[in-house]
């Protein structure tokens, strides 16, 4: 009877590490969809004030660190941003990886004045 149940465990544990090689091919229309998603997000939350507008990095350049900068309004559901620019920074890293893409390696720094204009957050030069 155990031996049974080891031969059960070895197959079923065989079988469900079959798939884990498998790696996702990303394209650029991926990447663009779920951009597209983070800034409709983004877009639907509106400011009244600039003490509401903050500051996530998104994306994975080449050389390491971030793409850029998103600036949203706190009205936004943060949980779902965080979610979606992980998933996305995630995916750019992976796409990078697999097209082995070169990047020019610089810095991108964080926004350093924002404000609320016409409800909505922009940086400010």
């Amino acid at each position: 009877m155990k031996a049974l149940i080891l031969f059960l465990v070895v197959v079923s544990t065989a079988g469900s590490c079959e798939n884990s090689d498998e790696v996702q091919e990303i394209t650029l229309k991926d990447l663009q969809l779920q951009l597209e998603e983070i800034n409709k997000l983004i877009d639907n939350q509106d400011c009244t004030e600039t003490s509401q507008c903050n500051y996530l990095a998104y994306g994975s350049k080449a050389c390491g660190g971030p793409q850029g900068y998103l600036i949203f309004s706190s009205e936004v559901d943060i949980d779902k941003l965080k979610e979606l620019v992980d998933t996305y920074t995630a995916s750019e890293a992976l796409y990078n990886k697999q097209n082995q893409i070169i990047s020019d390696c610089s810095i991108v720094s964080p926004p350093q004045n924002m404000d609320c204009v016409d409800g909505k957050c922009i940086k400010m030069n």
